[in-house]
């Protein structure tokens, strides 16, 4: 365990040459992850800053609005139709393989399909967002939040589809192994909107204007990161209409609905819990459930993390054959993503409930077998998200597609039954027994399958340096 650390600090501390493939790879990953860690902590810290002042500012009704429109936004991250994750396999591979030119349709295709979708939910909110507002919120009582909640609700939507397009840039940063970057580049939007709440709310301005103050700088960030990668940094991978491939885009569409249908299911298996617990045991009993369910996330938060420096990482490695180094990965980042959640989930299985029972307040502590429960089952996806990344990476998703719609069904079907019996418990031992035998067997068996497989291909990068093993 502490060799894994000391070649990765290694790693991180030393320089690679453009050549050494493996050497750029691992570092990239440390450092994207390092400053992911980094983001959240300053996202956090905002969040601890801005929560007490726009809830005193803007009071519960109006806040509530900001809240919804948040969390309505968080859906609508299915509009790329998995775009996204398909460019960066297509990416991956085109670098891995030196097709570069490929790899400039692959931008430019899907930026011109994310403008289309932007279009398309521009459209959409201009023609929706005056009837969508006496949809989600039927009973306000301010006449201030009744005449705020469509122009808040629309720019909203304005901002959120004008970052669509501007998808590629991550993904650009990701392929070279810069990630890093990204992150930096996001802590300084972070900021920059901290400093626009603040402003908005010394100036006495609307929900409006805080919905412009609370991403719209965001937005400037993202694009002025764009303007630099592909203005001085990648010049050549551009977006160009010329370099728009209808071949191209018909194969990011054609991987892309796997990604689509993956983390819809994912987003199912995740929401649902709450939904069976209102309507089986009462809105009440959500409280404990939501609580405990947040407190336990802190156990794979370092594997959530590290899951966009890897992705790339797994790619380029598999379009390169370089099996050796994904394989001495996979086992480092297993041992690590393990042993790191089983760290933190002893912890608050042991204290738990009064660590719960401190910052939420009694109604809030759950029984100490749902504490029991949550905990496999954030031990079972420390190391689900680490086979995960790894089959994402590499494009076998079939597999991926199929047992997650089977363990969305499945998770329901036990989920209500043993609610009835068990409580909160049962909810979560449905949950956990689900994933067990329809998820995580088949995502393990995949994960042996690939590595087997790629034992049995000759060839391969040879990378020069030292890498991290275990």
């Amino acid at each position: 365990m502490l060799q894994i650390l000391k070649r990765w600090l290694k790693l991180a501390l030393g320089s690679a040459h453009a050549d050494d493939h493996a050497a750029r790879r691992s570092k990239g990953v440390l450092r994207g992850t390092v400053t992911a860690i980094a983001g959240r902590g300053v996202g956090a810290i905002v969040g601890l800053a801005t929560v007490p002042l726009t809830i005193g500012y803007l009071g519960g009704e109006r806040y509530g609005i900001w809240i919804t429109i948040s969390t309505f936004l968080a859906f609508l991250s299915f509009t790329d139709f998995g775009i996204a994750n398909s460019l960066s396999n297509a990416l991956g591979k085109a670098y891995g393989e030196g097709e570069h030119g490929l790899a400039a349709r692959y931008v430019s295709s899907a930026f011109f399909i994310f403008c289309v979708i932007c279009g398309g939910i521009l459209c959409a909110a201009y023609a929706v967002a005056p009837h969508l507002a006496p949809i989600f919120f039927p009973n306000l009582q301010s006449p201030l939040a009744r005449a705020e909640v469509t122009p808040a609700l629309l720019l909203a939507l304005l901002l959120f589809a004008l970052n669509i397009p501007l998808l590629v840039t991550n993904k650009v940063l990701a392929v070279h192994h810069e990630i890093a970057i990204a992150n930096l580049w996001g802590i300084a939007g972070t900021i920059a909107n901290l400093f626009a709440i603040l402003t908005v709310i010394a100036c006495q301005g609307g929900l409006p204007w805080l919905v412009i103050g609370s991403s719209g700088l965001g937005l400037l960030t993202n694009v002025a990161c764009a303007a630099w990668v592909f203005g001085w940094r990648w010049p050549h991978l551009r977006p160009r209409l010329a370099g728009f491939d209808f071949a191209v885009a018909q194969d990011l569409l054609a991987v892309g609905w796997k990604f689509l249908v993956i983390g819809a299911v994912w987003m199912v298996n995740s929401e649902t819990d709450n939904l069976v617990i209102a309507r089986y045991l009462g809105a009440a009993q959500v409280t404990p459930y939501a609580v405990t369910f947040a407190v336990f996330a802190n156990a794979t938060l370092l594997q959530t993390l590290a899951y966009p420096s890897l992705w790339p990482a797994y790619t380029e490695a598999f379009a390169q054959k370089d099996f050796g180094w994904m394989r001495r990965t996979f086992r480092s980042h297993m041992k690590l993503s393990f042993i790191s959640a089983f760290v933190v989930v002893s912890f608050l299985i042991i204290f738990g409930q009064p660590i719960i029972r401190f910052w939420a307040g009694e109604s809030a502590v759950p029984p100490f077998a749902t504490i029991v429960w949550m905990g496999i089952w954030n031990l079972m996806l420390a190391t689900l998200y680490v086979a995960s990344c790894l089959l994402n990476a590499t494009g076998h998703l079939k597999g991926m597609t199929i047992s997650g719609t089977i363990t969305a069904v499945l998770n329901i079907a036990l989920s209500i039954p043993l609610a009835k019996i068990y409580g909160i418990s049962g909810v979560i031992a449905g949950t956990v027994i689900a994933f067990a035998l329809a998820h995580y067997i088949p995502t393990f068996w995949e994960v042996r399958s690939v590595m087997r497989s790629s034992r049995q291909i000759p060839g391969g990068v040879v990378a020069s340096g030292a890498e991290p093993g275990c």
